[in-house]
């Protein structure tokens, strides 16, 4: 399953607006703090829940959009998703009156409701049937505490990989670590009788892990005390010593996978499974380096998934291409609108920063300096140019490329003047 387009209207701060999706390249939303990104990703949420509450739970229906969703002004929100499944392209429209509005929502379910029933149909009938994987991670995803004792019975049914998926809470990342130790504990029994075995799921989990995160390895539950340990470089540590950013990435890492590895039991490789991946500011605790790193680590280790994701990070944007990346803006006349860039694959931070996210990259009063010392170089007054060299250099330092220029052409200047 992919999603083709989603048409918003008057949904929060967005009065009109369709997004077409790339479905085998990650898409990317960017704008400054409050214009909308994590709206059109709950939004998303929101629609594709009414799919995966009614396969996990028939008598359920799924979000529903609030009063509070609709835009300041407007009496409606209409909302529709166009989605590619295995029974081919399917289109849902849901939307919210205001209570003194009299008629009933314009909403159109039906081509959705004939998904479900296949889907469930599929459940049934074929054990070899692999359920897309469908998932929000939202900003309050930092892991805080990992307790490692079992207190429910985990069931390893193919609708649990919509547990907890789209409901707008902390992805319970508990789930995880207590499914690992099960399936551990399992594996472990099998060992007795083939030193050689390893249960598919759990070692796809790993290298997921692995592969998202350098330098890890041996993943594994220790019993005495109860604590989940791995290996960073040779040294085995408490996952509680690793730093927020490789606790939050292993977590969403391993929950992605721990998904995958539940609905698809036809395929051999897990990780191979299709899915919808919504990450809300993807580079949260994450070093600029791991930032550049985490596109390219995220397509090599779920190939199949598509990745609907929001930044404020220019090392994020350079590893997508252009036709994947919606720059939203406010516009005095149109309200939120947006723009695809010419270019931002490959680009540098600096570039990216100025061009596409309109944010200097210098400081304004260093800009202004350096502005104002080739002017005075232009006019001939090379000792205020020189005066203003050395003020700029005790600001920011002597490893500056445009002071090289300046002195060349400060130089030009003197031997012209001779």
């Amino acid at each position: 399953m992919k999603i083709k387009r989603i048409k918003m209207q008057s949904f929060r701060g967005i009065g009109d607006m369709t997004l077409e999706f790339q479905e085998k390249e990650p898409n990317v939303i960017i704008g400054v703090n409050g214009v909308g990104k994590s709206s059109i990703l709950e939004c998303i949420a929101i629609l594709l829940s009414r799919y995966t509450k009614p396969v996990q739970f028939p008598t359920t229906s799924g979000r529903l959009f609030q009063e509070e969703d609709i835009s300041n002004g407007s009496e409606e929100t209409s909302n529709e998703i166009t989605v590619s499944t295995f029974e081919g392209e399917v289109t849902w429209c849901l939307s919210k009156m205001q209570k003194k509005r009299s008629k009933s929502a314009g909403s159109d379910l039906d081509k959705l409701r004939q998904l479900v029933e296949e889907t469930h149909n599929q459940l049934k009938n074929n054990p070899e049937f692999n359920l897309p994987v469908i998932v929000h991670y939202g900003v309050n995803r930092a892991v805080i505490d990992i307790p490692l004792r079992v207190r429910k019975k985990h069931s390893l049914d193919r609708v649990t990989a919509y547990d907890q998926a789209l409901d707008n809470v902390q992805i319970n990342f508990n789930s995880f670590f207590q499914w690992f130790r099960k399936l551990e504990d399992l594996e472990n029994e099998q060992k007795l009788d083939d030193s050689n075995f390893v249960n598919y799921q759990l070692e796809a989990v790993r290298q997921a892990i692995y592969s998202l995160i350098t330098g890890l390895s041996n993943l594994r539950i220790r019993r005495s005390p109860l604590r989940m340990t791995v290996k960073k470089q040779g040294r085995e540590l408490n996952i509680n010593q690793l730093s927020d950013g490789e606790k939050c990435l292993l977590a969403m890492v391993g929950d992605l996978a721990r998904r995958l590895a539940i609905a698809n039991p036809g395929l051999d490789d897990p990780l191979f499974g299709e899915g919808i991946v919504l990450i809300d500011e993807i580079e949260l605790h994450l070093h600029p380096r791991w930032q550049r790193d985490i596109i390219p680590a995220l397509k090599k280790t779920f190939p199949n998934c598509q990745f609907i994701i929001t930044t404020h990070s220019p090392q994020v944007i350079s590893h997508v291409q252009p036709e994947g990346v919606f720059i939203l803006e406010r516009d005095e006349k149109e309200g939120l609108i947006f723009m695809i860039p010419e270019g931002s694959y490959g680009r540098d931070s600096n570039s990216i920063l100025e061009d596409l996210m309109e944010v200097p990259e210098r400081p304004q009063k260093i800009k202004d300096s350096l502005q104002q010392l080739f002017r005075f170089i232009d006019e001939g007054n090379l000792e205020n140019a020189k005066e203003l060299r050395q003020e700029l250099v005790a600001e920011i330092g002597e490893d500056e490329p445009e002071f090289v220029r300046a002195d060349v052409l400060i130089r030009r200047k003197e031997i012209l003047n001779k």
